[in-house]
């Protein structure tokens, strides 16, 4: 069985050397990556990675259109005889939490499973973008508010009456069979032309590390702007489109207390909202940070914590 993991991403030079690590790790054969004019130093890190040689990359400076990148990639993976497409945003990593994502598909006979993903929430004070700044993101809300067929409008009405926040939205993505026909709509929630019937799984879930920094989060109201130059089609990037708005009106700082927590609250719009800690994306992604990150920390240390630390 060959399993291939599909990544389009656009300066994610923070977390995508842990991305990459992290998928190889679940047993991925090969990983395709299209990098859209990264200008953050993704290159670099791509060319390092690409030492593996279960990791191929390409740039593509065209405008951003995930959706016909994926399908790109998916039907470049069928044609090199792939069973399944794993579909990956930097910002989410697939976990099986009662076995291996190997062994769930081995076992599958559909021809796309349907996961539900689990959004982590990023403390109030991280400001700058780091592989580090994932192990903050330790909680997550109890109760998430479904964005299923038929829910999907009224979870978007939601959250542009301020009611609840992005981070408290669950959605669901795909794993696909390939075909020569196989689409994949931007954002993943979405599939169609695979071979056999979809279902939906309880047995994998996508950990998503939405909005992992303030950096991250202006950097994507930075995107929509580029998606709208693009011509994004009616519907697309919704959420990227409000957080533009809010930028002109001057709601960014209100919109990041709503989607990051301070002791174990969110704070949505005058009303505090609880979150619980949760582990999961933290105790999975230590294995695969930059140590290097660490020693580069520990050595601007002062001298006495460098000899507290080694005793």
């Amino acid at each position: 069985m060959q399993v291939y993991g599909l990544l389009v991403i656009r300066n994610e030079g923070d977390i995508i050397r842990t991305n990459v690590l992290y998928h190889l790790s679940l047993g991925l054969d090969r990983i395709l990556i299209i990098d859209n004019g990264s200008s953050d130093g993704t290159d670099r890190v791509l060319r390092e990675l690409g030492k593996d040689p279960r990791v191929r990359w390409t740039r593509d400076k065209g405008p951003w259109n995930a959706g016909d990148f994926f399908t790109k990639l998916a039907r470049e993976a069928f044609r090199e005889g792939a069973d399944w497409v794993v579909p990956i945003d930097a910002d989410e990593f697939w976990y099986a939490p009662r076995g291996s994502l190997r062994s769930v598909l081995e076992e599958s006979e559909a021809g796309a499973l349907r996961a539900r993903s689990v959004t982590f929430i990023q403390r109030r004070e991280q400001e700058k973008s780091s592989p580090e700044a994932l192990l903050h993101m330790t909680r997550r809300v109890p109760e998430p508010v479904a964005s299923e067929r038929g829910s999907r409008k009224l979870a978007r009405e939601l959250v542009e009456s301020q009611q609840v926040a992005n981070v408290e939205i669950e959605s669901r993505k795909w794993i696909s069979r390939p075909t020569s026909a196989i689409e994949m709509f931007r954002g993943n929630h979405r599939v169609e032309g695979v071979a056999g019937l979809k279902r939906v799984t309880d047995e994998i879930i996508l950990l998503h590390a939405l909005l992992r920094s303030q950096a991250r989060f202006r950097a994507k109201v930075d995107g929509a702007q580029r998606s709208e130059e693009a011509g994004r089609k009616p519907g697309q990037s919704s959420h990227l489109m409000r957080w533009m708005r809010l930028r002109d009106e001057g709601q960014l700082k209100q919109e990041w207390a709503a989607n990051s927590y301070a002791g174990d609250y969110l704070d949505v719009y005058g009303v505090r909202r609880k979150t619980v800690f949760d582990p999961t994306l933290r105790d999975a992604v230590v294995p695969f940070l930059d140590n290097s990150r660490d020693e580069e920390v520990h050595e601007k240390r002062p001298l006495w914590r460098r000899v507290m630390k080694r005793a």
